[in-house]
């Protein structure tokens, strides 16, 4: 018996200037069915960034805003009510958003931006291992959500893409707290990665790969030109081929093996359809992967960056800004 595959779908994308990102978004998200599949007029859509720290356009830390910008256009073209919503692992998500340049213009199109601080204990029907997790109200009671991560290498699980993201609708020093809690036991932080992923659910993952990061990530790496967008539906999906593109091997990689053993998404090439051009030309052969450190913090490293963020968040407030 067969199986429809996942979809990923891969466009060229040589810059950021507004119509080659339209064009480029445009064509993912057609590969997959269209916004009128994806989402319902009406609906309140969550647009969910990778907003780490605040960095400028110019240091691939954070999602660029010219994607940002289009996504909330489109999302509004299809007749819904998108929001901007993050924690970040550093700082407020109005001085991360201030830093690439887009408030003003989000103001202008009317897309709110929501921090998230409304932790909410959520039963996780799905879940195999976490039968309970604690995200945000907004993330939960959002119509749909739109996943747009940066691809990034990442010191603790080699690279960070569609999964990762998704940890930051867990609210602001919680996410820290799990590593203390459960970073050092087995493969567990990736289980619950994929878990809250699985929970939230997001109807596509929109993928910045335009510049990437390289190195030292996901915030003290470098830029990797990859001239990309990538999108698919099935998170998992998304993470085997951006494996693939990078040449690194899935076993090496903490949130598919955690996807393989909770059942979720795909993340066998037999079982991806790529749409957009053959993969052999969109590989880039000379990626700088990290050198992998602990996923566990000590307790000690948890109370030194709750009062770090404190700080630099007051900081942020007198428009004042740090660079990672």
């Amino acid at each position: 018996m067969s199986f429809p595959k996942a979809v990923v779908a891969l466009a060229r994308a040589s810059s950021y200037e507004p119509q080659v990102i339209q064009e480029a978004i445009h064509a993912v998200v057609q590969a997959n069915g269209g916004w009128d599949k994806l989402v319902r007029r009406g609906d309140r859509v969550l647009v969910k960034p990778n907003c780490l720290s605040a960095a400028p356009p110019s240091i691939p830390v954070q999602t660029h805003p010219a994607v940002i910008l289009e996504v909330c256009r489109q999302l509004l073209d299809a007749g819904t009510h998108p929001f901007v919503g993050d924690s970040p692992g550093w700082g407020s998500l109005p001085g991360n958003l201030r830093q690439l340049g887009i408030l003003d213009e989000l103001n202008r199109l009317g897309v709110p931006v929501v921090e998230f601080n409304q932790p909410v204990k959520a039963d996780n029907p799905r879940g195999k291992v976490f039968t309970r997790l604690t995200v945000d109200a907004a993330a939960l009671e959002a119509d749909a959500i739109v996943n747009l991560p940066k691809f990034k290498a990442h010191r603790q699980l080699v690279m960070s893409v569609a999964i990762k993201n998704m940890f930051g609708c867990v609210n602001g020093r919680r996410k820290a707290l799990w590593h203390v809690k459960i970073g050092g036991y087995e493969n567990y932080f990736a289980r619950m990665l994929v878990e809250t992923f699985e929970m939230l659910r997001p109807v596509i993952n929109i993928i910045d790969a335009v510049v990437a990061m390289e190195g030292l990530g996901p915030i003290k790496g470098t830029p990797k030109p990859m001239n990309l967008i990538m999108a698919s539906t099935d998170g998992p999906a998304t993470e085997r081929i951006a494996a693939e593109i990078i040449g690194v091997k899935p076993s090496t990689l903490r949130t598919l093996q955690a996807a393989r053993e909770l059942e979720v998404g795909t993340s066998h090439l037999e079982h991806i359809e790529l749409v957009g051009g053959d993969l052999r030309d969109f590989r880039v052969e000379d990626f700088q992967l990290p050198k992998l450190m602990p996923i566990g913090f000590s307790f000690p490293r948890w109370i030194k960056g709750t009062f770090k963020n404190a700080w630099i968040v007051r900081q942020q407030g007198r428009h004042t800004f740090l660079s990672d």
